[in-house]
């Protein structure tokens, strides 16, 4: 069983925002080494010198930034906020009538799946605004293995005070954001259901204030982000602000980029699945509203964007045509391929999948595809590209 501690590592990272990273290339191979991982994807050291001329690394390190953070994260932050906005509005409307349909609440919960879609996609980056007020943990809790989601909206319906925007942003953070209106949205029990709840003028009201919080924390992360805003864009792409340089935002960024690989390795597959069937459904991500598949099939889908900076000037081109470093640019290309597809396979109800013997066989591919990827990820692409990966916050195997 791989041990993780994601929650208590992550913490502390944000804690120190730009946290030393304290680990080369070379110790991420000796530790994979120790843990059982390949020895034989160890090479010699590579030449990181440039075989183009005219430009730097640092240079090409820049232009991987700036296509990033166009094509990827300020789109992705704009779709979290349109995607918030519209559930919080619909959510209003929804509650403000005496009575609803069944349509009408298929369509709120379809409108609360955009917003975790677009989350999903975007989740990995733990830079930036994002990261400011514990907005991170206020917009998406979890893993939640003391049920705060759960003892958090129980005490909200229980309050007699009037729940409201305001109120919800003082709560603890498992009260705030979209797991909490999953499991008003989404019951485990038909008598709390919108449609027929005894206290649904409660749960609308505790409903609406959470949605209006999400929209407003989605709306200061992509203000921030933006360039005619607070320009967060112009420190991650220029390499200032909390990064030292732009090979030191680089390295932020690849290290979150593997922790998100061994997030989604660990606990929205490993722990899930358990040592036997049927496992553990019940501690997967989104299980209430069966988005458990979608969302790890989003994330690793990101992946490929991450690598590519959104079909930018991607790490293939400063691989190939910087490097001549043809061999790890297909290595790494065919990780990231290799990952998507196993997930792909993924079809149906997780919990299916969980205790059948095929679905159990396509968990564990997806997760070796992801252990692939993080092999070349953490000895080959960082001795090629010569970055420090940081403190991993994931043991892992």
């Amino acid at each position: 069983m791989e041990v993780n501690q994601t929650m208590i590592k992550t913490n502390m990272k944000f804690l120190t925002k730009t946290p030393t990273r304290v680990f080369t290339s070379l110790f991420f191979a000796a530790a994979l080494t120790a843990c059982g991982g390949s020895s034989e994807t160890i090479t010699d050291p590579i030449d990181p010198e440039p075989a183009t001329p005219g430009t730097t690394i640092e240079d090409e390190f820049g232009l991987w930034l700036t296509d990033l953070a166009n094509n990827h994260v300020l789109p992705s932050y704009q779709n979290l906020q349109a995607s918030s906005t519209a559930l919080s509005s619909q959510t209003s409307e929804f509650c403000a009538k005496a009575s609803n349909n069944n349509d009408e609440l298929v369509v709120l919960q379809q409108s609360w799946r955009a917003v975790v879609a677009s989350w999903q996609t975007i989740a990995w980056l733990k830079v930036g605004p994002i990261i400011n007020d514990n907005r991170i943990f206020r917009l998406h809790y979890w893993p939640d293995s003391k049920d705060n989601v759960g003892r958090g909206v129980a005490n909200l319906l229980a309050s007699s005070e009037e729940i409201n925007e305001a109120f919800i942003a003082k709560q603890s953070v498992g009260s705030q954001g979209l797991p909490a209106l999953e499991l008003l949205l989404f019951p485990e029990e038909n008598q709390d259901n919108l449609l027929n709840a005894s206290d649904k003028d409660k749960r609308c009201q505790v409903l609406t204030a959470i949605s209006a919080n999400v929209a407003t924390i989605s709306a200061a992360v992509n203000s921030e982000w933006q360039i005619a805003g607070g320009n967060y864009h112009a420190q991650l792409t220029q390499g200032t602000g909390d990064f030292s340089s732009k090979k030191d935002a680089v390295e932020e960024l690849v290290t979150n980029w593997l922790e998100q690989i061994e997030r989604v390795k660990d606990e929205k597959m490993l722990v899930p699945l358990s040592v036997a069937s049927p496992g553990i459904p019940t501690i997967a991500e989104h299980v209430l509203s069966d988005e458990s598949v979608t969302s790890l099939q989003n994330n690793i889908a990101t992946f490929k964007v991450i690598y590519s900076a959104g079909g930018g000037h991607g790490f293939d081109n400063i691989l190939i045509d910087h490097l001549s470093q043809q061999n790890i640019a297909t290595e790494m290309l065919t990780a990231i391929d290799g990952s998507i597809t196993a997930a792909n396979e993924l079809t149906g109800n997780y919990e299916t999948l969980l205790k059948t013997a095929e679905g159990r066989a396509q968990i564990t591919t997806t997760i070796d595809a992801l252990r692939a990827l993080r092999d070349v990820l953490t000895v080959d692409f960082v001795q090629a590209t010569d970055i420090n990966i940081g403190f991993n916050s994931n043991d892992g195997d």
